[in-house]
């Protein structure tokens, strides 16, 4: 356990402990002055119920600020400044005491002098914690916050650039084929099945920026939910044997998988599959899917046989950002990338010798119960796929 896991741990104990010290000291003092005749008003004003009271303050501020989400999430911010305030100012107090001495004014009481400049600097370092420990809670929002409209800014720069260039180039097709077939001119039967096909090709850009548009509404106060990826799987892949039957599918998962990710496991495993056959030219693609379960993670592996995705596109999704003369072909696994990010988890890719590997890592929810599914968990749990021989490219 490093320094600051003991302070998160202890410092609610160190701080109330020091307060009750101080308390106590001052305590003592006040008995010792009220037996003693020689002392003034003042001076148990000032030098006995003063502290006494400050000392008290300090321990009802301490459990004060404790109790808050301040005082649990930064504790040992509070810890370090009030022990730096009890050190510095009772160190002051101590070379004071050193000082008198030396000019001949012995104290006979002098640890009254210092626990009352102990008390001073506890009390001015938990003020002084306090102020830090807002200060930091504040730069950490602020940095989330600018990474939020990054990423926000990323966003809209991929939407705009499909409504602007991917949705007006599939439109103008449609648009110019349809005025053909008004001519009366060519093949009409062939025209109309480029239609039809551009038809789904908006369609599904379509249904990918609505996904998208789900996932940028619950980005604010996105919540992870817990899955069985296997059963999803099994479901995507039922609805794509029944939509195209020519594709031949491989299927290897286990009876479950449970993952932590965001509500939206059926649209990413949908998409990863969908870019393994929509584009492969060939008449009868092949899909390999499988999960394996490791401690940890769940991870999801989709293989085709198609050309591969071109490497400038991996290199965008790898740069995480669109330029007018570098950008994805689409908003498939863009949306893939970032809600795989939001569930804490990792998108990879592996060029095989014939197509491509595509490779979703989740948090597996269960990971407590890890160590007694023997039958699922892999040997190796930084690689689930270690055994296929495979190394991520990206």
């Amino acid at each position: 356990m490093d320094t600051s896991s003991r302070l998160a741990a202890y410092g609610p104990s160190m701080l109330r402990l020091v307060g009750a010290v101080l308390v106590f000291l001052h305590v003592v003092h006040l008995f010792g002055d009220v037996h003693e005749s020689a002392h003034s008003r003042a001076s148990l004003l000032f030098t006995t119920l003063g502290p006494l009271a400050t000392a008290v303050l300090f321990l009802a501020a301490t459990g004060w600020v404790l109790r808050t989400e301040l005082g649990r999430d930064r504790v040992e911010t509070l810890v370090r400044w009030t022990f730096v305030g009890v050190t510095a100012v009772g160190g002051l107090g101590v070379l004071t005491v050193f000082y008198l001495r030396a000019e001949g004014l012995d104290l006979e009481q002098w640890w009254y002098l210092v626990a009352n400049a102990a008390t001073g600097g506890a009390f001015v370092g938990l003020l002084v914690g306090v102020y830090d420990a807002r200060a930091a809670r504040t730069a950490a929002r602020l940095r989330s916050e600018r990474r939020r409209a990054e990423w926000l800014s990323q966003r809209l720069h991929v939407l705009n650039r499909v409504l602007r260039h991917d949705l007006r180039n599939e439109l103008n097709v449609v648009h110019g084929y349809a005025s053909l077939i008004a001519e009366g001119e060519g093949d009409v039967r062939n025209r109309a099945a480029v239609i039809e096909r551009k038809s789904e090709e908006i369609l599904r850009l379509s249904e990918k920026a609505r996904d998208l548009e789900r996932l940028l509404a619950e980005s604010d106060d996105v919540t992870a939910v817990q899955s069985d990826l296997a059963a999803v799987v099994r479901e995507n892949l039922d609805a794509l044997r029944t939509d195209r039957p020519e594709v031949d599918v491989t299927v290897d998962v286990p009876d479950e998988a449970s993952v932590s990710s965001v509500p939206l496991l059926d649209a990413v495993v949908d998409a990863v599959v969908e870019n393994a056959v929509v584009h492969n030219p060939s008449s009868e693609p092949t899909v390999s899917v499988a999960v394996r379960v490791s401690s940890e993670t769940v991870r999801l592996r989709v293989e085709d046989d198609g050309p591969g995705i071109p490497e400038e596109e991996l290199d965008v999704l790898d740069a995480g950002v669109e330029t007018p003369l570098r950008h994805s072909s689409g908003l498939g696994l863009w949306f893939v990338q970032w809600a795989v990010a939001e569930s804490g988890g990792r998108l990879e890719f592996e060029s095989l010798a014939v197509g491509t590997a595509v490779l979703v890592t989740l948090p597996r929810a269960d990971a407590a119960d890890a160590a007694d599914s023997p039958a699922t968990a892999t040997p190796d749990d930084e690689d689930p796929f270690s055994a296929w021989g495979t190394n991520p490219g990206i």
